[in-house]
Protein backbone atom coordinates (compact mmCIF):
# COMPACT_ATOMS: atom_id res chain seq x y z
CA UNK A 1 0.00 0.00 0.00
CA UNK A 2 1.58 3.34 -0.69
CA UNK A 3 1.95 6.01 1.70
CA UNK A 4 -0.36 8.74 2.11
CA UNK A 5 -0.80 12.52 3.12
CA UNK A 6 -2.35 12.64 6.38
CA UNK A 7 -1.26 15.28 8.60
CA UNK A 8 -1.56 19.23 8.37
CA UNK A 9 2.01 20.44 9.18
CA UNK A 10 4.07 17.70 8.92
CA UNK A 11 6.84 17.68 6.83
CA UNK A 12 6.91 15.59 3.46
CA UNK A 13 9.24 14.21 1.44
CA UNK A 14 10.45 15.47 -1.72
CA UNK A 15 7.69 13.18 -3.73
CA UNK A 16 4.82 14.22 -1.79
CA UNK A 17 4.64 11.53 0.31
CA UNK A 18 4.54 11.25 4.51
CA UNK A 19 8.35 10.52 5.83
CA UNK A 20 8.84 7.46 7.25
CA UNK A 21 8.58 8.51 11.00
CA UNK A 22 4.70 9.40 10.62
CA UNK A 23 4.15 6.29 8.71
CA UNK A 24 5.69 4.31 11.69
CA UNK A 25 3.45 6.50 13.78
CA UNK A 26 0.29 5.81 12.56
CA UNK A 27 1.20 2.17 11.99
CA UNK A 28 2.48 2.05 15.93
CA UNK A 29 -1.08 3.86 16.62
CA UNK A 30 -2.57 0.82 14.85
CA UNK A 31 -1.25 -1.63 16.74
CA UNK A 32 -2.02 0.40 20.34
CA UNK A 33 -5.61 0.98 19.39
CA UNK A 34 -6.05 -2.90 19.30
CA UNK A 35 -3.86 -3.36 22.55
CA UNK A 36 -5.18 -1.25 24.59
CA UNK A 37 -8.15 0.94 22.64
CA UNK A 38 -8.21 4.22 21.50
CA UNK A 39 -10.11 5.20 24.92
CA UNK A 40 -7.12 4.25 26.68
CA UNK A 41 -4.97 5.50 24.66
CA UNK A 42 -1.68 7.60 25.54
CA UNK A 43 1.00 9.13 23.75
CA UNK A 44 3.16 7.45 25.82
CA UNK A 45 1.27 3.99 23.79
CA UNK A 46 2.08 5.30 20.58
CA UNK A 47 5.55 5.98 20.96
CA UNK A 48 6.45 2.86 22.39
CA UNK A 49 4.25 1.51 19.88
CA UNK A 50 5.71 3.03 17.04
CA UNK A 51 9.13 2.79 18.38
CA UNK A 52 9.69 6.77 17.72
CA UNK A 53 11.08 9.37 20.59
CA UNK A 54 8.10 11.73 22.11
CA UNK A 55 10.05 14.37 20.52
CA UNK A 56 9.23 12.70 17.19
CA UNK A 57 5.83 12.13 17.77
CA UNK A 58 5.02 15.54 18.89
CA UNK A 59 6.80 17.31 16.16
CA UNK A 60 4.08 15.53 14.13
CA UNK A 61 1.01 15.38 16.36
CA UNK A 62 0.10 17.87 19.38
CA UNK A 63 -2.63 15.39 20.79
CA UNK A 64 -3.50 11.77 21.18
CA UNK A 65 -6.88 12.96 18.93
CA UNK A 66 -4.92 13.81 16.31
CA UNK A 67 -3.02 10.80 16.33
CA UNK A 68 -6.31 9.01 15.73
CA UNK A 69 -7.92 11.16 13.21
CA UNK A 70 -5.02 10.82 11.09
CA UNK A 71 -5.16 7.07 11.80
CA UNK A 72 -8.69 6.96 10.93
CA UNK A 73 -7.77 8.39 7.29
CA UNK A 74 -4.32 6.59 7.13
CA UNK A 75 -6.50 3.23 7.00
CA UNK A 76 -9.50 5.19 4.67
CA UNK A 77 -7.04 6.21 2.00
CA UNK A 78 -5.04 3.40 1.89
CA UNK A 79 -9.00 1.51 1.13
CA UNK A 80 -9.71 3.82 -1.23
CA UNK A 81 -6.50 3.41 -3.21
CA UNK A 82 -6.46 -0.17 -2.44
CA UNK A 83 -10.01 -0.64 -4.22
CA UNK A 84 -9.48 0.89 -6.90
CA UNK A 85 -5.87 -0.34 -7.58
CA UNK A 86 -7.44 -4.10 -7.60
CA UNK A 87 -9.12 -4.27 -10.93
CA UNK A 88 -6.12 -1.33 -12.86
CA UNK A 89 -5.13 -3.62 -16.24
CA UNK A 90 -7.65 -6.45 -15.86
CA UNK A 91 -9.55 -6.57 -19.01
CA UNK A 92 -11.78 -9.64 -18.28
CA UNK A 93 -14.73 -7.79 -16.18
CA UNK A 94 -15.10 -11.38 -13.76
CA UNK A 95 -11.32 -11.49 -13.44
CA UNK A 96 -11.36 -7.74 -12.10
CA UNK A 97 -14.53 -8.45 -9.81
CA UNK A 98 -12.49 -11.21 -8.35
CA UNK A 99 -9.67 -9.17 -8.08
CA UNK A 100 -11.48 -6.53 -6.28
CA UNK A 101 -13.35 -8.95 -4.03
CA UNK A 102 -10.12 -10.61 -2.89
CA UNK A 103 -8.56 -7.28 -2.56
CA UNK A 104 -11.51 -6.54 -0.12
CA UNK A 105 -11.79 -9.52 1.99
CA UNK A 106 -7.53 -9.54 2.46
CA UNK A 107 -7.93 -5.94 3.74
CA UNK A 108 -10.46 -6.72 6.07
CA UNK A 109 -8.84 -9.65 7.34
CA UNK A 110 -5.09 -8.61 7.36
CA UNK A 111 -5.48 -5.18 8.72
CA UNK A 112 -8.56 -5.32 10.93
CA UNK A 113 -7.67 -6.30 15.10
CA UNK A 114 -9.81 -9.32 16.32
CA UNK A 115 -13.21 -8.64 18.09
CA UNK A 116 -12.50 -5.33 17.92
CA UNK A 117 -15.98 -4.11 18.30
CA UNK A 118 -15.82 -5.99 21.37
CA UNK A 119 -12.70 -3.91 22.82
CA UNK A 120 -13.12 -0.20 21.51
CA UNK A 121 -17.04 -0.40 19.72
CA UNK A 122 -17.49 3.53 19.78
CA UNK A 123 -13.66 4.54 17.61
CA UNK A 124 -14.62 1.38 15.01
CA UNK A 125 -18.46 2.68 14.68
CA UNK A 126 -17.80 6.14 14.33
CA UNK A 127 -15.08 5.41 11.35
CA UNK A 128 -17.17 2.84 9.60
CA UNK A 129 -19.91 5.46 9.65
CA UNK A 130 -18.13 8.60 8.92
CA UNK A 131 -16.46 6.77 6.42
CA UNK A 132 -18.94 4.63 4.34
CA UNK A 133 -20.05 7.10 1.84
CA UNK A 134 -16.36 7.02 1.01
CA UNK A 135 -16.13 3.20 0.48
CA UNK A 136 -19.01 2.97 -1.29
CA UNK A 137 -17.31 5.33 -3.89
CA UNK A 138 -14.26 3.48 -4.08
CA UNK A 139 -15.91 0.35 -4.55
CA UNK A 140 -18.47 2.05 -7.05
CA UNK A 141 -15.53 2.77 -9.26
CA UNK A 142 -13.42 -0.13 -8.94
CA UNK A 143 -16.35 -2.11 -10.36
CA UNK A 144 -17.66 0.05 -12.83
CA UNK A 145 -16.61 -1.66 -15.61
CA UNK A 146 -18.14 -4.81 -14.63
CA UNK A 147 -21.53 -3.10 -14.28
CA UNK A 148 -21.13 -2.17 -17.37
CA UNK A 149 -20.19 -5.39 -18.67
CA UNK A 150 -23.06 -6.85 -17.04
CA UNK A 151 -25.55 -4.13 -18.02
CA UNK A 152 -25.01 -4.61 -22.06
CA UNK A 153 -25.23 -8.93 -21.46
CA UNK A 154 -28.64 -8.01 -19.95
CA UNK A 155 -29.73 -5.04 -22.19
CA UNK A 156 -30.92 -3.62 -19.24
CA UNK A 157 -30.31 -0.87 -16.13
CA UNK A 158 -28.81 -2.42 -12.96
CA UNK A 159 -28.90 -0.29 -10.13
CA UNK A 160 -25.70 -0.17 -8.98
CA UNK A 161 -25.68 1.83 -5.92
CA UNK A 162 -27.45 -0.79 -4.44
CA UNK A 163 -25.36 -3.69 -5.48
CA UNK A 164 -22.24 -1.49 -4.10
CA UNK A 165 -24.15 -0.70 -0.66
CA UNK A 166 -24.97 -4.75 -0.56
CA UNK A 167 -21.69 -5.39 -1.16
CA UNK A 168 -20.11 -3.10 1.83
CA UNK A 169 -23.03 -3.81 4.31
CA UNK A 170 -22.16 -7.38 3.82
CA UNK A 171 -18.44 -7.25 4.45
CA UNK A 172 -18.78 -4.80 7.48
CA UNK A 173 -20.81 -7.52 8.89
CA UNK A 174 -17.93 -9.60 8.70
CA UNK A 175 -16.83 -7.49 11.56
CA UNK A 176 -19.71 -8.42 13.67
CA UNK A 177 -20.10 -12.13 13.01
CA UNK A 178 -17.06 -14.05 12.66
CA UNK A 179 -16.83 -15.62 9.14
CA UNK A 180 -15.72 -19.48 8.58
CA UNK A 181 -13.26 -20.44 5.82
CA UNK A 182 -16.07 -21.62 4.16
CA UNK A 183 -18.04 -18.02 3.93
CA UNK A 184 -14.02 -16.75 2.28
CA UNK A 185 -14.19 -19.12 -0.17
CA UNK A 186 -18.05 -18.25 -1.07
CA UNK A 187 -17.24 -14.35 -1.19
CA UNK A 188 -14.06 -14.86 -3.35
CA UNK A 189 -16.06 -17.37 -5.79
CA UNK A 190 -19.09 -14.75 -5.93
CA UNK A 191 -18.17 -13.67 -9.31
CA UNK A 192 -18.60 -16.94 -10.58
CA UNK A 193 -21.81 -17.25 -9.40
CA UNK A 194 -22.86 -13.77 -10.41
CA UNK A 195 -21.88 -14.34 -13.64
CA UNK A 196 -24.11 -17.74 -13.70
CA UNK A 197 -26.76 -15.69 -12.19
CA UNK A 198 -26.75 -13.47 -14.79
CA UNK A 199 -26.69 -15.71 -17.82
CA UNK A 200 -29.50 -17.51 -16.23
CA UNK A 201 -31.72 -14.26 -15.93
CA UNK A 202 -30.71 -13.43 -19.85
CA UNK A 203 -31.49 -16.68 -21.41
CA UNK A 204 -34.95 -16.35 -19.30
CA UNK A 205 -35.77 -13.05 -20.37
CA UNK A 206 -34.59 -13.62 -24.16
CA UNK A 207 -37.07 -17.21 -24.03
CA UNK A 208 -39.84 -14.47 -22.64
CA UNK A 209 -39.30 -12.05 -25.49
CA UNK A 210 -38.97 -15.06 -28.49
CA UNK A 211 -42.61 -16.22 -26.61
CA UNK A 212 -44.18 -13.01 -26.60
CA UNK A 213 -42.91 -11.63 -29.82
Amino acid sequence: MKPVTLTEGADESANGEQPSSVLKILDGALRAIARRGARRLSMSDISDASGVSRGTLYRYFSSKEEVLAAVSEFVCVNFEDGIRAAGVGIEDPIERFRAVMEFYETFTRERTPEHILEFEPGFHLEFFRNHFARHKAATHDALEPVFDYFQARMNTSINRDAIVEIIVRTQLSSLIVPVSERWSNWWRKSPDELEKWVGILTGYAMETHERTS
